[in-house]
């Protein structure tokens, strides 16, 4: 598959680590003592698990990137983390239901929801990301749509939403709100009564004040659904989630839920892949046959993608409020 437009712009992952790196004698807050200790150490560990990742077979590479994923979280709790508790986190807080039977034909229906209490590690990111905990089951074809290097190439019907990149006006009609505004694509289906279908799909769009729709740059979807221009202004640029440095909307991961942080879709998409690697390898040789499942080309592209993708978004939730 050709390289999308966002990963053609993004650095490649040795440049990204650097940039990382360069955080450990400079953090993005200050650290004393321990705090400072942990968050070097833990992301020495996670660079380290990358680069092992990226030296082996996809029969174990999941392993690798997941666990060299969760030793970045440390660094991230301890670099969010701002009331002065403790950032000690015990056990991965997450399950995935019903693993011993997982089959190559229904692996995108594997369902996961946290387990375990809120000193887990899922569970400390999901709060400090402002993400949703994932308290009731949610399919892994739900979670590989968060993913936009994964779901634009390779599609797991039925179709999910999937994020949105959002950007400012093309005018100086609202200049005077400054970086909080944005525009995205959005039909008028999805617009009637204050735009409320859109922000039930997107609960970001939840607070956020409707300006203009309509009247600026439009567009045919494949179907004939024409989208036009919405602009919204948020009260808070900072509850702006980012995808490859980019605003983004993340869809609800259900009906009335909130939505993922993006590195928490790849955190949930990695700790499946490990756990079916690690305790059901039968399964897991089954699903990477490239001549036997429909779903290897797309777990391929998922752990090679990884490389690049997952350390980009560990060092916007590093560096980001």
């Amino acid at each position: 598959m050709p390289r999308r437009w966002f990963e053609v712009e993004s650095d490649p992952p040795e440049e990204t680590w650097r940039r990382i790196r360069a955080l450990r004698a400079d953090p993005p807050r200050a650290l004393e003592g321990n705090r400072h200790r942990l968050f070097a150490n833990s992301l020495e560990q996670a660079q380290q698990q990358f680069d092992a990742a990226a030296s082996v077979g996809f029969e174990s590479r999941a392993l690798n990137l997941y666990y060299g994923l969760s030793q970045a979280g440390r660094a991230i709790a301890v670099a969010r983390e701002r009331s002065g508790r403790s950032v000690a986190m015990h056990g991965h807080g997450l399950k995935v239901l019903n693993s011993d039977s997982i089959s190559v034909d229904g692996f995108f229906r594997t369902n996961v929801r946290s387990d375990g209490k809120g000193a887990s590690s899922f569970a400390t990111l999901a709060e400090l990301l402002r993400s949703d905990p994932i308290s009731e089951p949610v399919s892994l074809g739900v979670i590989w749509h968060m993913i936009p290097e994964l779901c634009l190439d390779y599609p797991i019907p039925p179709g999910y939403p999937q994020p949105i990149w959002i950007d400012r006006p093309y005018n100086g009609r609202f200049a005077e709100y400054g970086e909080r505004v944005f525009t995205l694509q959005a039909s008028a289906e999805q617009m009637r009564e204050d735009a409320a279908a859109l922000r039930l799909l997107y609960p970001e769009l939840e607070g956020a004040e409707l300006l203009k729709f309509g009247g600026g740059s439009y567009s045919e979807m494949g179907d004939g659904t024409r989208t036009d221009e919405a602009v919204f202004r948020f009260h808070d640029a900072a509850s702006v989630r980012r995808l490859r440095g980019d605003a983004v909307l993340m869809p609800a991961l259900r009906p009335h839920g909130g939505s993922a942080d993006p590195l928490l879709a790849w955190w949930v998409l990695l700790f499946t892949l490990s756990i079916v690697t690690r305790y059901e390898p039968v399964v897991w040789t089954r699903l990477i046959d490239v001549n036997r499942s429909p779903s290897a080309v797309a777990i391929e592209a998922a752990l090679s993608k990884a490389l690049t993708a997952v350390p980009i978004q560990i060092y916007t939730a590093l560096t980001s409020e």
